[in-house]
């Protein structure tokens, strides 16, 4: 199987933190996201994290797979824009892989 597992895809000073884990780490800007995305897909990455403020770029894409179990497309907060999105659908999926709500209220 080729492609990673893993991939981070935002803006430089969003990502770079990520460089630390071995994930592979994609810098894009606004109107490339979709192209870099769709490249990874194609790569065969399972799980793609992005900064969530392409969530409006990525739209079609996270509707196309909204459904299916590969590729995962999750937003990360990227400190600007729609922040409770992204840890609502963070939040989300962890419920769904643990099967309990591990946040704390605050």
């Amino acid at each position: 199987m080729s492609g990673s597992t893993l991939a981070i895809v935002g803006k430089r000073e969003t990502v770079m933190p990520f460089l630390a884990t071995g994930a592979k780490v994609v810098y894009t800007n606004k109107g490339e996201c979709l192209e870099v995305v769709e490249k990874l897909i194609q790569e065969n990455t399972k799980i793609i994290f992005f900064s969530e403020e392409f969530i409006d770029e990525l739209s079609t894409l996270l509707s196309k797979y909204r459904t299916e179990t590969t590729p995962c497309l999750i937003p990360i907060p990227s400190g600007r824009g729609k922040t409770k999105f992204a840890i609502e659908r963070i939040r989300g999926v962890i419920k769904k892989a643990v099967g309990a709500d591990i946040f704390l209220e605050e």
